[in-house]
């Protein structure tokens, strides 16, 4: 029998834990305005214009809420507008990134495009093949599982 601390679920566990601290510290060193969180809600909104929260919540896999306190500091800090729009009969709040907000973007994201460059050179692997093969693996948890973030 395999030992769990021995298996592909706690290795990639390790391994998100170790990623996610090393890019809050890129995030750090880099003195950005912004963390990493409300950095992917950038992209994701640079992405897909018009996402609303809800969307925008499961792309992240984070709960509406928490995908709300992101939209609400990048808005008091300028990088982000939120109105309201309707959606049928209701209405809805869009997010659009202000121009502030995509000069940042732009900042961030050529300093990550270089430094991920620079981390991936390191690896002897197919990354590509490795980020397809984590998405299956992913989805085929959260199908099997059941698995919602709301």
């Amino acid at each position: 029998m395999k030992h769990y601390t021995q298996s592909l679920p706690y290795e990639l566990e390790l391994t998100s834990r170790v990623l996610h601290e090393a890019a809050r510290y890129f995030f750090e060193q880099n003195n950005f305005p912004i963390n990493q969180e409300e950095y992917t809600i950038l992209d994701c909104l640079y992405m897909y214009p018009g996402i609303i929260q809800i969307e925008l919540a499961k792309l992240i896999l984070k709960g509406r809420a928490h995908t709300g306190k992101f939209l609400k500091s990048l808005e008091e800090k300028g990088f982000i507008t939120r109105n309201p729009a309707n959606q049928g009969s209701k209405i809805i709040m869009e997010s659009a990134i202000t121009p502030s907000g995509m000069e940042l973007y732009k900042k961030i994201t050529d300093a990550l495009d270089e430094h991920i460059k620079e981390a991936n050179e390191c690896l002897n692997i197919d990354v590509e093949s490795v980020i397809r093969n984590l998405k299956l693996i992913r989805q085929s948890a959260m199908e099997k599982y059941n698995i919602k973030f709301n």
